[in-house]
């Protein structure tokens, strides 16, 4: 167990800098501000197909009114016709001529709310023509009832009337059934993307989250290593690291993974000119000979 243990410690030991690094902690804070912002757009655009979804819905519902609207209205024409040659009373020609007064407009509607389904097209234009069918014989028992109640019964007798209606009651009810059916698909599907556009979202901003987190962490450990005492020998300049002295570039690559390059500074420049100059002098004086060695002893130093 131990023998398993000891290199995976290892290797997260070694992996440490470049964790600690600064890419790694603005890699993962610049990810989860990437996550959330992608959230925010994905509720956006999930809000938008929601709406877009229940307002499919709702057009259906509309589509049902109207196809309710329109049998009712049939029917309460059917009823004025009736009352009508039964008591030859005008008041039962009301709701008749109400009815064909609207009958016109109802039907127009339900064509623009079916204008994108062909197959429902095709049902309403039979019922267009089932509506006129009715009309027609309803038009002439009223004319007829004006001269004889014997020969607009007789008409009614034959039960072209009612087969009319028939027809028309079927074909209502299929559309009915189609729409129905139309309403119960867009209302699943748009709950669907409801709970998938919520799961979606839950799960990005659960990783945002955790890759905040993460960056923060990051972000506190990098601190607190720049914190940390080290001890620098002040003989040679060497930094005692993991119990061995290492030069300082060889510390900060070790430790926090960083790269170094070299060169010379001015003031070294100058300092190599002059002893340059007083050697073809024949001089050996150091250029600086008044400042002492410091003491070897180690000294802590904060970073």
């Amino acid at each position: 167990m131990s023998g398993t243990f000891l290199p995976v410690a290892r290797a997260m030991k070694n992996s440490r800098p470049l964790l600690l690094s600064r890419p790694a902690v603005i890699s993962a804070l610049v990810i989860g501000l990437v996550l959330v912002v992608g959230t925010a757009l994905l509720s956006a655009v999930s809000t938008r197909a929601v709406e877009i979804a229940g307002a499919r819905v709702g057009h259906a519902r509309t589509t049902l009114l109207q196809i309710n609207q329109l049998l009712a209205t049939m029917i309460d024409a059917e009823t004025g016709q009736r009352g009508y040659i039964l008591t030859n009373l005008e008041k039962y020609l009301e709701p008749y001529n109400s009815a064909k007064a609207r009958i016109t407009d109802e039907l127009g509607a339900l064509d623009a709310s079916l204008a994108d389904s062909p197959e429902q097209t095709a049902s309403l234009a039979e019922i267009k023509s089932l509506t006129t069918q009715k009309f027609a014989e309803m038009d002439r028992t009223i004319a007829l009832r004006h001269n004889s109640v014997g020969a607009a019964l007789n008409v009614v007798g034959t039960g072209e009337g009612l087969v009319t209606m028939d027809a028309l009651r079927k074909k209502v009810h299929v559309l009915e059934q189609n729409e129905l059916a139309e309403l119960n698909m867009r209302s699943a599907l748009a709950a669907r993307h409801a709970r998938e556009s919520q799961l979606i979202s839950l799960g990005l901003i659960t990783l945002a989250v955790a890759l905040g987190l993460t960056g923060a962490r990051l972000l506190i450990l990098r601190v607190r290593e720049l914190e940390d005492l080290i001890t620098v020998c002040a003989w040679t300049n060497r930094v005692k690291y993991e119990g061995k002295w290492v030069s300082f570039e060889q510390y900060l690559h070790k430790r926090f993974n960083l790269r170094f390059t070299h060169g010379i500074s001015e003031e070294a420049t100058r300092k190599l000119m002059l002893e340059e100059v007083e050697l073809h002098a024949g001089s050996r004086k150091p250029v600086n000979s008044a400042t002492p060695f410091p003491s070897p002893e180690g000294s802590a130093t904060r970073v």
